[in-house]
């Protein structure tokens, strides 16, 4: 006995009718290199504003009398013996002393008319300080005869590394 087919069933020809007429699933097309997405598009132009600004502050510190005393340093600290730390604490006291004119009015209360205590003070405070130690020897060491300072406490590559970052934080 065969069993009613249920009420609203299509026979079965016009079933396989229906199926003949229906097509693939159609894959959607590759997506394109360019244009990129706003958001990668916002990225590079970020990191091109960054850019800019690292440059134009680079920029401005090459126009400060920081950055030509800090030239000055340099030159004068290759030209010094590797080891010779008394040359290089006297290339940072010129070069220093003159930034500070520059920076500071002059007076009595100037630190380029500082010595001793009163300029290893002003050396251990603000941006950078030096530690008392380095300080005290680069407030002294430019004064001793030559090569006595060889056995201080400070190295050269230390020193020079310091003055360099001092010299910077005036920029």
């Amino acid at each position: 006995m065969t069993t009613p087919a249920p009420s609203g069933a299509l026979p079965a020809g016009a079933q396989e009718g229906m199926l003949a007429g229906l097509r693939d699933i159609e894959l959607p097309s590759a997506v394109p290199f360019w244009p990129p997405a706003p958001g990668w598009i916002a990225l590079a132009g970020l990191a091109g504003l960054v850019l800019l600004i690292l440059a134009i502050r680079e920029w401005r510190f090459r126009q400060t009398v920081a950055y030509q005393a800090l030239r000055e340093f340099n030159a004068k600290a290759r030209a010094a013996e590797p080891d010779d730390v008394q040359a290089v604490a006297a290339a940072a006291s010129s070069v220093m002393r003159r930034l500070a004119r520059v920076d500071e009015p002059a007076g009595d209360g100037s630190p380029a008319v500082r010595t001793g205590a009163a300029w290893v003070d002003f050396l251990c405070a603000g941006k950078a300080a030096f530690d008392a130690e380095t300080a005290a020897f680069l407030a002294g060491a430019p004064y001793w005869p030559p090569g006595s300072a060889g056995s201080g406490p400070v190295e050269a590559p230390r020193l020079a590394a310091a003055v360099r970052r001092w010299i910077r934080a005036r920029a």
